[in-house]
C-alpha cells in the first residue's frame, strides 16, 4: 500500500461514510449497504488500476491483467458480507491484499477493503477477540509492507507507517462504534426497565388504593350496615305482638340489610382481587325486575310493573342497565315521594331499543330541584345511558310527581 493510494483510500472513506449516513436515516438493511459499498471499491479499484498503471508503468513488476483484475474482487466484493462474518472476510481480503502486493501489479483502491475489513472486525467483535485479532492482523500487514521495501521497488519506507495507521485506526474507530452501539443498547434496556418499573409502581398504587377502599368499606359501611340488621332483627323478636304492618316492616329492613350486606362483600372482594383474577357472578337483569318489584311493594311502596312489545334477550350490558335504573328510580320515589305516593314501571322492547320509564304522583319535584338530595342517583343513571348511546330524561312532571325516561339502543 503506497503513499498514493493511503490517500486514495481516504478519498473513498469521504464517500463511504455518505453511504452509511444514508443508512442510519433511512434504516436500510446492512447487507445491502454492504453490498453498495463493496461494488463501489470494486469498480473504484478498477479504474484506480488503470490512472496508476498509465503514470509509472515501469515501477511495477507485473502490469494490470486478468488476475491482477481477480485479485481486485477478492479484495473488495466480499465485503458485502463483512458484518456478519468479520474475520472470515478479513482473511479472504487479507489472503488477496498479500497476493496482490507480492506479485507487485500496480497499487489500487482495492486495498480499501483491508480498511473496511479491519473496521468491521472492531465494530462486530467483542472487545478481546477484536484487539487479538486486529492487532494480529495490522502487525503482519506493517511487517509484510516492510519486507516488500526491502525487495520490491515500488514500495516506500514511509509506506509502513502509512500501512500501519490505515489498519490501527479503523481497528479503533471500529471500536469506538461497538461501544457506542453497546451504550446505545443498555440505555434502551434502561428505558424499557424504567418504563416496566413505573407500571410496576402505578399497579402498586392502584393495588393499595383499592385495599384502602375495601378497608373502609368493610370496617365503616359494612359495620353500620351489620349494626342496623341486627337492630331490626332484634326489634323483630320484640314486637311479635305489634302492629303486622310495623312486623312486615321490619322484615323487609332485615332481608334488606343481609342483601346489602351480600353486595358489600362481593364489592369488597372485588376491590381485594386483581381486575385479570375477578371471577364476577352473574349481575341482576330486566328477568329479575319482578323480584325488585316485590322488594319494593314489601318496603311500602305501591308500584306496578308492565311490559309492553315482544319480550328478547338483551345484551348483558343493556340488561343489568335497565334492571339499575328501575332500582335507583324505585329507591328515589320511596326517598322523595312522600307517603301514599304510587309508581308505575314500564318496559317496552321496541325495534331497535328498549325503553324504561319509571312515574310517581309523589313529591318528587323538590328532590329534583335540590340535586337528588345530594345524591348521585340522577347523574349515575344518566352516565349509564350515555355510555350506552342512548337518551335519558329525567324531572318532574306537568301533573305532578317525578318521571324517569331512557331509551338504551339493543345493540349497545
Amino acid at each position: 500500500m503506497t503513499v498514493g493510494s493511503f490517500s486514495g483510500t481516504m478519498s473513498t472513506f469521504r464517500r463511504i461514510g455518505s453511504l452509511i449516513t444514508m443508512e442510519r436515516r433511512r434504516r436500510l438493511p446492512p447487507l445491502a449497504v454492504d453490498s453498495v459499498i463493496a461494488l463501489a471499491v470494486f469498480a473504484l479499484g478498477l479504474i484506480s488500476q488503470v490512472e496508476i498503471s498509465d503514470v509509472a508503468p515501469e515501477m511495477f513488476s507485473r502490469q494490470p491483467d486478468f488476475w491482477a483484475r481477480l485479485l481486485i474482487a477478492a479484495q473488495t466484493l466480499p465485503l458485502a458480507l463483512r458484518r456478519r462474518y468479520p474475520r472470515s472476510i478479513m482473511l479472504v481480503v487479507l489472503s488477496a491484499f498479500v497476493i496482490d502486493r507480492w506479485l507487485d501489479y500496480p497499487s489500487t483502491f482495492a486495498t480499501a477493503g483491508i480498511v473496511l475489513g479491519i473496521h468491521a472486525v472492531g465494530s462486530e467483535l467483542d472487545r478481546k477477540t477484536s484487539l487479538r485479532f486486529g492487532w494480529s492482523v495490522a502487525i503482519f500487514v506493517a511487517v509484510f509492507t516492510f519486507l516488500g521495501y526491502l525487495t520490491v521497488e515500488s514500495v516506500g519506507l514511509e509506506d509502513v507507517g502509512f500501512t500501519f495507521l490505515s489498519t490501527a485506526i479503523p481497528l479503533a474507530l471500529g471500536r469506538e462504534v461497538y461501544q457506542r452501539r453497546q451504550t446505545l443498547e443498555q440505555l434502551e434496556e434502561r428505558a424499557e426497565r424504567a418504563e416496566r418499573d413505573r407500571a410496576e409502581e402505578a399497579a402498586r398504587a392502584v393495588a393499595e388504593e383499592r385495599a384502602r377502599i375495601a378497608r373502609e368499606l368493610h370496617d365503616v359501611v359494612a359495620h353500620q350496615m351489620t349494626v342496623m340488621t341486627l337492630q331490626a332483627e332484634g326489634a323483630r323478636r320484640i314486637a311479635k305482638e305489634a302492629d303486622p304492618r310495623v312486623v312486615e316492616a321490619l322484615d323487609t329492613i332485615r332481608r334488606s340489610g343481609h342483601e346489602a350486606l351480600s353486595e358489600m362483600r362481593r364489592m369488597v372482594g372485588l376491590l381485594r382481587t386483581e381486575p385479570e383474577d375477578v371471577d364476577l357472578a352473574p349481575q341482576p337483569g330486566v328477568d329479575r325486575l319482578d323480584e325488585l318489584i316485590g322488594q319494593m311493594r314489601d318496603a311500602g311502596l305501591d308500584v306496578e310493573l308492565s311490559r309492553e312489545g315482544m319480550p328478547r334477550p338483551l345484551a348483558p350490558g343493556v340488561d343489568v342497565n335497565v334492571y339499575r335504573i328501575v332500582q335507583e328510580s324505585l329507591t328515589n320515589v320511596i326517598r322523595h315521594g312522600g307517603p301514599g305516593v304510587v309508581a308505575t314501571v314500564t318496559l317496552t322492547y321496541g325495534s331497535d331499543s328498549v325503553e324504561v320509564e319509571v312515574v310517581d304522583d309523589g313529591r318528587g319535584r323538590a328532590a329534583a330541584l335540590n340535586g337528588d338530595s345530594g345524591g348521585h342517583g340522577l347523574v349515575g343513571m344518566r352516565e349509564r345511558v350515555g355510555l350506552l348511546d342512548g337518551r335519558f330524561e329525567a324531572g318532574p312532571r306537568p301533573g305532578g310527581g317525578f318521571g324517569v325516561h331512557a331509551v338504551i339502543p339493543v345493540s349497545a
